[in-house]
């Protein structure tokens, strides 16, 4: 009778009272609470998460932000530092003890709901070498499952579609919560493995492009107006921020030294006019994997007197730099593995500084640059239609209108502010209509 008793209470301990995690899951039933998940919280890359996710604290919208860590960063406004209270820790190796345990509970309390989390991984299909990080993804969720039940989560969000989403979706199996994300780019077009069955589960997809969620729509073979676009946005000021005064005519670039940025073609394109002879200076602002190429590439066209590449500079200091500058080149184009940009934060940062853009027609780009108004757009992979543009840039007489239609454009359509509003209503929406509907938790079986 003793063993009995102390084995009942060891399962007791071990996994988990279901009738506790019910109880206390439905006090916080009482108004929306979303669980965010980002791979790092405050990481540099990814400042328009940030900025998107202190909009949406100041709206009031409650919150819990999953995240494997923290970036420490010094230059956070305080209403950005205010997201650190609602910080939770993603166990980055889900296998040390503590979080085993919590798996082994979870396991245990619902072999139901768990084992079909197993069957929607096997099911995903995933890329060669992409299965282990699927199974982390699982083992994460499953040793956080039981904590977000306990804070009355009732939507899950993820912010890319890769092992935010794997994990929100394993976390949404073994819990009966919704899940939804907002996806951009990479995680559509290159790091996209098991990208369909994330969709499918996913109640909806933010593209934040057309274009990428014209791409969403094509990958679903149902539901697929559940796919839409919810700009992010920069905040931004009534006021154009005012030049800083320069003597040369200058071309800023701005983004990691890859392949997708097209600053190849920026090089060649340097080339042309300073052959032409004009006066002109462009800094390509940055660092990256193809630096050392690109400076060789630099030193063979002879133009060390055009070009600069003074390396990266941290986001609160890049306002001057585009205040400096006279225009944007931003010849993004489809790198060789797929990779691509969407609409790059540093188009919007520079055409509220005032700077008309020049880029390609790729992606989401003309969304955000109207040719002739505030910009041109030129094909991809055209040195030639590059250097064209760059030499009306250089002519363009009406270059003063086109810098205040620049900074109208995200004023109208890029304010982080109001982009805010329509985000948040979305997940009110989602979390309302799950609980009237689908969204009901019942005990394992």
């Amino acid at each position: 009778m003793l063993f009995l008793r102390a084995a009942g209470e060891l399962y007791r301990r071990l996994f988990y009272c279901r009738n506790e995690s019910d109880t206390m899951t439905k006090k916080g039933q009482g108004e929306a609470h979303i669980f965010f998940i980002v791979n790092q919280l405050f990481t540099w890359s990814q400042n328009f998460i940030t900025r998107e996710l202190t909009e949406l604290n100041k709206l009031g919208l409650k919150m819990t932000i999953g995240a494997r860590s923290i970036a420490e960063r010094e230059d956070l406004t305080p209403e950005q530092a205010a997201l650190r209270q609602h910080y939770f820790e993603i166990p980055d190796n889900p296998f040390k003890p503590d979080a085993l345990l919590r798996h082994l509970r979870l396991a245990f309390s619902r072999p139901v709901k768990y084992l079909k989390a197993w069957r929607t991984l096997f099911s995903m299909k995933h890329k060669p070498g992409k299965l282990p990080r699927g199974i982390i993804c699982l083992f994460r969720a499953a040793a956080i499952a039981e904590a977000v039940e306990k804070r009355g989560v009732t939507l899950i969000h993820a912010h890319f579609f890769t092992a935010p989403a794997e994990t929100a979706l394993y976390l949404s199996v073994l819990t009966g919560i919704p899940y939804g994300g907002t996806a951009y780019a990479m995680d559509l077009y290159v790091d996209d493995s098991g990208l369909k069955t994330k969709l499918k589960h996913a109640r909806y997809v933010n593209g934040t492009t057309r274009y990428n969620e014209r791409f969403i729509r094509s990958q679903l073979s149902e539901n697929k107006d559940k796919a839409l676009t919810l700009y992010y946005g920069i905040p931004t000021s009534e006021k154009q921020p005012e030049a800083i005064p320069h003597d040369e005519f200058t071309f800023v670039a701005v983004g990691r030294l890859v392949e997708k940025k097209g600053f190849r073609y920026l090089l060649e394109a340097c080339a042309i006019l300073k052959k032409k002879g004009y006066d002109f200076k462009c800094r390509i602002i940055g660092s990256g994997p193809l630096e050392s190429e690109f400076r060789q590439q630099i030193k063979a066209l002879s133009i060390e007197d055009v070009v600069e590449m003074p390396g990266f500079v941290p986001p609160n200091e890049m306002e001057r730099e585009y205040l400096a500058g006279d225009v944007l080149a931003a010849p993004c184009v489809v790198a060789t593995n797929g990779d691509v940009d969407g609409l790059p934060n540093v188009c919007l940062e520079a055409m509220h500084c005032g700077l008309p853009v020049i880029s390609t027609t790729i992606s989401g780009i003309p969304e955000g640059v109207k040719e002739g108004v505030n910009g041109w757009l030129i094909p991809p992979n055209d040195t030639a239609a590059l250097a064209e543009a760059m030499e009306k840039a250089l002519n363009e007489k009406n270059l003063a209108q086109m810098r205040v239609a620049s900074h109208r454009m995200v004023r109208e359509k890029f304010d982080v502010q109001k982009n805010a509003l329509p985000i948040r209503d979305l997940l009110l929406k989602v979390t309302s209509i799950s609980r009237s509907t689908k969204y009901q938790r019942s005990p394992d079986r």
